[in-house]
């Protein structure tokens, strides 16, 4: 025990000499989750940017530039009221989302209860400009139904299922944990022990009295404790920073316990199969982009095309996100937690028993 404990030190002592280390396990996630953090800690969703040329010299044009510029219009959408080449010019620097044009033949067509084509410029390459013409099809729609004197025969009535609706920091900040825990396996992991290897480090403790198993245990020890730091200060930052509170902390501990020692295993099969301290990096970086981009962590990963799912149903940093925003924010659940919890346990076992088997002292 008193080798293990000795171990446990030095190696704590030397992760904390190692500035690099530092910067990619520590340091930088946590960067990562105040930059989100203050980007989408006000929740701030999509305001169509709408411009309005009416050439309409009648009543029927003031009437529907007057109904845009009411209070109630002002509370979704922006407008802006110009003349046909001043609203385009905007249109094309990105200032507004759509153009709408109100013809000179407005309130004639009207009075005589014609159809009247209303041009709308939008931009298809930018996804707000197609956002925001849905919206105009909306309103158009909107004004034909009152025009007509149709009785709304459906109306919405919204009821939230969630007591705290979700908020976008609420993803970023468990799905920035999960990608620190990754990087800690990838770079924390790996690149010191290769690094270790490479200057003869760990063949001179082989010729010791101490055991593999006894270096295993303290080297990972050390690194599940990197790993509850972690958490600990997402917990801090979340909470001061963004109201971020943990909403079940039994399995959130378990999440991050068990997401741990995942990817601190991970990170000794990669030591395992790396030659080099570069042949360690390039492995680590063709892994983490893949493993960042596609589990969900970043981004939805509803958002991505379906040839992509049985990766993303792969991948154990998607099931450990999953697990963080159910624990920590009580979002929605991807998969039940049971089945969270089932398949690290699965990769822990497979990535443990790999690291062992591919451990070499030099």
């Amino acid at each position: 025990m008193k080798s293990i404990i000795a171990l446990y030190l030095a190696q704590a002592k030397e992760s904390l000499r190692d500035r690099s280390t530092l910067l990619f396990v520590i340091l930088l996630p946590i960067a990562f989750a105040i930059f989100f953090g203050l980007a989408f800690s006000g929740g701030g969703g999509f305001t169509l940017q709408l411009g309005v040329a009416n050439e309409d010299a009648g009543a029927a044009g003031a009437e529907f530039v007057k109904a845009l510029q009411s209070p109630e219009t002002a509370k979704v959408m922006g407008v802006q009221v110009g003349s046909r080449q001043e609203l385009l010019a905007k249109l094309d620097k990105t200032d507004l989302h759509v153009v709408v044009v109100l013809p000179s033949t407005l309130s004639v067509t009207f009075a005589a209860r014609q159809s009247t084509p209303v041009q709308v410029y939008f931009d298809p390459t930018r996804q707000t400009s197609a956002l925001g013409l849905q919206s105009v099809r909306i309103l158009l729609d909107e004004a034909n139904l009152q025009l007509a004197g149709a009785p709304r025969l459906f109306t919405m009535s919204e009821q939230t299922v969630q007591s705290h609706p979700p908020r976008t920091i609420d993803f970023y900040m468990a799905g920035m944990l999960g990608v620190a825990l990754l990087w800690l396996g990838v770079f924390g992991v790996a690149q010191p022990i290769v690094a270790q290897r490479d200057q003869q480090i760990l063949r001179r403790i082989g010729i010791t009295a101490i055991t593999r198993a006894q270096l295993l245990v303290a080297e990972a020890s050390w690194r599940m404790s990197i790993g509850l730091l972690q958490a600990a200060i997402f917990l801090v930052v979340g909470y001061f920073g963004f109201q971020v509170v943990v909403a079940n902390w039994l399995p959130f501990a378990g999440a991050v316990l068990l997401g741990t020692a995942v990817f601190v295993s991970f990170g000794y099969v990669i030591a395992g199969i790396a030659r080099t301290s570069e042949s360690a990096m390039a492995i680590a970086q063709l892994l983490n982009f893949p493993m960042m981009m596609l589990s969900g962590s970043i981004f939805p990963a509803e958002m991505l095309p379906d040839f992509f799912k049985p990766i993303v149903n792969a991948l154990p940093l998607t099931y450990l996100s999953d697990l963080l925003r159910q624990t920590m924010v009580g979002a929605a659940a991807t998969n039940p937690m049971a089945l969270d919890f089932a398949v690290l346990g699965g990769w822990l076992i497979v990535l443990a028993l790999l690291a062992a088997k591919l451990w070499k002292w030099e």
